[in-house]
């Protein structure tokens, strides 16, 4: 018999326990795929918002959970713009809307004369005038949702506002978003002179020195504040950085449930085989053989686990990005080493749950063995 094929007819012999271990990787890994993709495309549309407005350096109030509802006083942004080497402080103010429709999005304010406007990629109708103190831009994916226009309206929090134009962005932090001007969102949410954030554009952003000392002379004339470069919002965002925590703390627990179930399978197996790893000793098998088949059953299972869980994890990011209310807030990101580094901690699992079982059964003596039943 062919080495092999011992695996394969060891599992075919017992297709349920086999099938159910390996449903039990495939949980564990299409979990984990899904978390950490989801985590890593909210961190990735944070961080394209953020370099879509040309921001550099994003002042929020420190220590806060959320940063959609921390409350900064707006006229903070003067004595920021007042710093040598700022080209120019944006206020911006954001937060959660239900719509009549029952979807989600997100809404986004900024003053009606700042530049931050002319970042839109405007695809229908304009941005707000002097004279529309309450008209808004939609985001085109939202828009399409809606089957809303420009000069259609919207209602928010029980008021409606009038739809002047719709924009294309490649965030989908953007795209599923109603953009207004300050005062009248500040209005609607009743948060009249206070802001979120704000948004910090550096004079000479390719000089590191002088960008550092600004940062620190900020920290220095705001110790309520918080400001973090760009590239660096997503990694220190303190939601951001529970929510990765929670993925990892899932997918341990995930994969170490995993690894248990494997074990139970194979000490199982090795108990049920006991006369036919007899056999193989006495017609020569080595301790190392032995050991090998016994891995190699964990490894086909982990394999067959893996593939599964790969498939699972993926349909249901999928399904999750196109879902109506969820996908407006997530757009999940997935790459081939996220995928192979979930198939390569599938496959660890099994080597290792195979590991005691394999030394358990080259520690019987082959006489013993053969007298088993």
């Amino acid at each position: 018999m062919k080495f092999l094929s011992l695996p394969v007819k060891n599992l075919r012999s017992h297709r349920i326990r086999s099938t159910l271990t390996s449903l039990g990787i495939a949980v564990a890994l299409g979990g984990m795929l899904a978390l950490v993709g989801l985590s890593r495309g909210i961190e990735r549309n944070w961080l394209m918002f953020l370099e879509g407005k040309g921001t550099h350096l994003l002042g929020t109030r420190k220590g806060a959970v959320d940063g959609l509802t921390a409350a900064l006083d707006e006229r903070l942004g003067e004595r920021i713009r007042s710093v040598p080497g700022i080209a120019q402080v944006t206020p911006g103010l954001g937060d959660l809307a239900d719509l009549e429709t029952g979807e989600m999005a997100y809404l986004l304010g900024w003053p009606l004369d700042d530049d931050i406007w002319q970042t839109l990629q405007i695809t229908e109708g304009r941005i707000p005038g002097r004279s529309e103190p309450e008209g808004v831009v939609v985001g085109e994916t939202l828009a399409r949702h809606l089957a809303k226009r420009p000069g259609d309206s919207i209602q928010l929090s029980g008021r409606d506002f009038r739809i002047v134009g719709v924009a294309r962005q490649p965030s989908v932090l953007e795209d599923r978003a109603v953009m207004m001007p300050m005062a009248a969102m500040q209005r609607l949410l009743g948060r009249e002179g206070m802001v979120s954030a704000f948004h910090i554009r550096f004079r000479h952003p390719d000089r590191a020195a002088e960008t550092g000392g600004i940062q620190s002379q900020l920290a220095a004339m705001f110790p309520q504040m918080s400001f973090v470069e760009t590239s660096e919002v997503a990694r220190d965002a303190l939601v951001l950085r529970l929510l990765r925590a929670i993925v990892w703390s899932s997918s341990t627990i995930a994969m170490g449930m995993a690894f248990m179930a494997v074990l139970n399978t194979l000490l199982m197996s090795v108990s049920e085989r006991t006369r036919e790893i007899g056999l193989l000793c006495a017609i020569g098998w080595r301790p190392s053989r032995i050991v090998a088949m016994v891995m190699l059953d964990g490894l086909v299972v982990s394999a067959c686990g893996a593939a599964a869980g790969i498939g699972m994890g993926l349909a249901c990011l999928r399904w999750i990005a196109r879902h109506p209310r969820l996908g407006g807030l997530f757009q999940p990101e997935v790459t081939a080493g996220l995928v192979l580094e979930g198939a390569f901690m599938a496959m660890l699992v099994g080597l290792l749950a195979g590991l005691y079982p394999a030394w358990r059964a080259t520690r019987l003596n082959p006489m013993d063995l053969l007298r088993s039943e």
